[in-house]
C-alpha cells in the first residue's frame, strides 16, 4: 500500500493532507473530537480573552481557525522572516489546488483579475496610497470530508509515541476500544495552534529534548470596528464597490492596506454596511458575537434589543442577500498585524492555558496606523469618526491563532523549511502553529497551501 502515515488532527490541514495522501499511502487519522461534532476544549485565559468568535472550517470532528472560508494569500513581501518568506514563495505553487479544495476553482486567475479591478476602483479615489487587497468568499462552501479510504479514529485520548533510532516507530493512543497502537513511517501533527504544542511536547520529551519553546510565540489578529465614514457623494460608488462585490461564484471584499511607519507591520481596513454614524462599542461587540455564534448560541443572542439596531439590520441584510443597502455610511473594520512575541499557550491537565495579550507598544503602533487611516479617508469623507486613541477593549481576536511552533534555520527553531520537527526524522507539523507571520491575511488559504506542499514532500521523501 505504500508508506504508513499517521495524521493527528482532522481540521483543515489534517483533512486536506489525509485526502492528498490516501491514494498512495496507508493513512490513519487520529482525532480527539467525536465524528461530525465540533467540540471546543476547555480554555482558560490568563489575560485577554479571545473574542466570542468560534469560527471553524466544518469537518468530521476537528476545528480550525478560518473566517467563513475567506480566501486571501499572505503576501511574502509583507513577511520579515527570510525563512518563512521562502516557504511561502514555494507554497505559492499550490495556491489553486488548495483553493479548489476549499471550494473556489481557478482562484489565482479570479484573484488577480479582481485585485486589478479593485485597485483601479480604489485608485480613482486618490486616497489609498498603500494599495488594496481582496478577500474572496466562495458561495458554494460546504464541509470538508475525509476520504472514506482513510482509517479515521475519533474520540482519541492519551496519545503517546514510541521512538527508535531518531524516529517515531509507533503511535499509542486510547479510543473507544481501549489502548491501541499503530506503526508508522511518518507522523503529521495538525492539532492547531492551541493543540499542536501539547503533541510536540510529548514527542520532544520522548526524544529527551527541551520543550520550553513549544507553545511560545502565539499571535493573532487584534480586530475590531473602530469607526464610521459617511462618504462624499462623488466617492459613494467606489466605497460601495470596495465594501462588497458580488462576482457570481464568490463575494469580494476589498481591504485597504496600511503599512506602519516603521514598515514592519502590515494592517488593513474593510468597509462594512451601516446606517448610522453612531460609534458605539457595545453595538460593535454585539455584531461580532451575533455573526460568529453557532446556531444555538446565535438564536439565544438574537433575543436582544440590539438586534434591531439599524447597523445590525444592515449587516444581516448584507449577509443574507450578498448585497448592501444603498447609502453612504459604512463601518470601518480593522485587522491589525501581531508579531510572534511572549504570548503563549500551555497546559494544566486537560485544560488549555492561553496567555494572549496586546502590548502597550502594539497599541501605540495600532493608534499610529489608525491616524494614518484617518488622514487617508478625510478627503473622501463628508463625515468621519474613528476611535483615536483606541484601547485594547475595542479589539478582540480574529480567531487566526498562529505562531506557536517556531520555524527557521537557527538552533532555537523547532521545525525546518519542510515543516519537519528537527528533533525527529519522521515527524512533521502543519497547521496555523507554523505560520510565523500573517500580516492581515485570513490563515485558511495559507494552511491549505502548506498542507498540499507537505503532502507532496512526504510522497516524494524516502522514509526508510
Amino acid at each position: 500500500m505504500g508508506k504508513k502515515i499517521v495524521v493527528i488532527g482532522s481540521g483543515l490541514a489534517g483533512s486536506l493532507i489525509c485526502n492528498e495522501l490516501v491514494e498512495s499511502c496507508e493513512v490513519t487519522l487520529l482525532e480527539q473530537g467525536r465524528k461530525d461534532e465540533i467540540a471546543y476544549p476547555p480554555v482558560d485565559f490568563m489575560k485577554k480573552h479571545f473574542g466570542a468568535v468560534k469560527t471553524f472550517c466544518i469537518s468530521e470532528g476537528g476545528t480550525t481557525n478560518i473566517w467563513d472560508n475567506g480566501l486571501i494569500p499572505i503576501n511574502p513581501h509583507d513577511v520579515l522572516s527570510e525563512t518563512f518568506r521562502r516557504v511561502l514563495h514555494d507554497a505559492g505553487r499550490y495556491t489553486d489546488k488548495a483553493a479548489g479544495s476549499l471550494f473556489l476553482n481557478h482562484y489565482s486567475a479570479e484573484y488577480n483579475a479582481v485585485c486589478s479591478e479593485m485597485s483601479h476602483v480604489a485608485g480613482s479615489t486618490g486616497a489609498f496610497t498603500d494599495g488594496v487587497d481582496c478577500l474572496l468568499y466562495p458561495k458554494n462552501y460546504k464541509g470538508l470530508r475525509v476520504n472514506s479510504k482513510v482509517r479515521a479514529v475519533y474520540n482519541v485520548s492519551d496519545l503517546d509515541v514510541v521512538v527508535e533510532n531518531g524516529r517515531v516507530r509507533t503511535v499509542v493512543y486510547f479510543a473507544e476500544d481501549g489502548r491501541q497502537t499503530v506503526e508508522t513511517d511518518c507522523v503529521v501533527v495538525c492539532a492547531g495552534a492551541l493543540g499542536t504544542p501539547r503533541i510536540v511536547n510529548k514527542i520532544l520529551t520522548a526524544f529527551g529534548s527541551s520543550v520550553e519553546q513549544a507553545g511560545t510565540g502565539l499571535a493573532d489578529h487584534p480586530m475590531g470596528f473602530v469607526g464610521k465614514i459617511k462618504a462624499r457623494h462623488d466617492f459613494q460608488k467606489q466605497i460601495q464597490q470596495m465594501a462588497l462585490r458580488n462576482k457570481g461564484d464568490y463575494i469580494c471584499r476589498t481591504a485597504i492596506r496600511l503599512k506602519s511607519e516603521c514598515g514592519r507591520y502590515t494592517c488593513c481596513a474593510f468597509f462594512r454596511p451601516a446606517v448610522t454614524m453612531q460609534n458605539k462599542l457595545s453595538i460593535y461587540k454585539y455584531k461580532s458575537l451575533l455573526g460568529a455564534s453557532r446556531a444555538g448560541e446565535r438564536i439565544k443572542n438574537a433575543f436582544s434589543w440590539k438586534l434591531f439596531h439599524p447597523d445590525i439590520l444592515a449587516e444581516i441584510y448584507s449577509h443574507v442577500f450578498s448585497a448592501q443597502i444603498p447609502g453612504r455610511v459604512f463601518n470601518i473594520l480593522m485587522l491589525f498585524e501581531q508579531k510572534r512575541g511572549s504570548s503563549r499557550v500551555y497546559y494544566e491537565g486537560s485544560r488549555i492555558k492561553v496567555d494572549w495579550r496586546i502590548t502597550d507598544e502594539e497599541m501605540d503602533l495600532y493608534n499610529a496606523v489608525l491616524k494614518k487611516l484617518h488622514d487617508m479617508l478625510l478627503p473622501i469623507s463628508e463625515e468621519l469618526v474613528i476611535q483615536i486613541p483606541s484601547t485594547e477593549d475595542w479589539l478582540w481576536s480574529a480567531a487566526h491563532h498562529s505562531g506557536t511552533i517556531s520555524l527557521g534555520s537557527g538552533s532555537d527553531s523547532l521545525i525546518d523549511e519542510n515543516l519537519r520537527l528537527k528533533a525527529c526524522e519522521n515527524v512533521f507539523v502543519c497547521d496555523g502553529s507554523v505560520i510565523q507571520e500573517h500580516s492581515y491575511a485570513n490563515t485558511g488559504l495559507t494552511i491549505g497551501q502548506l498542507g498540499m506542499r507537505l503532502a507532496d514532500h512526504i510522497m516524494k521523501k524516502d522514509m526508510a
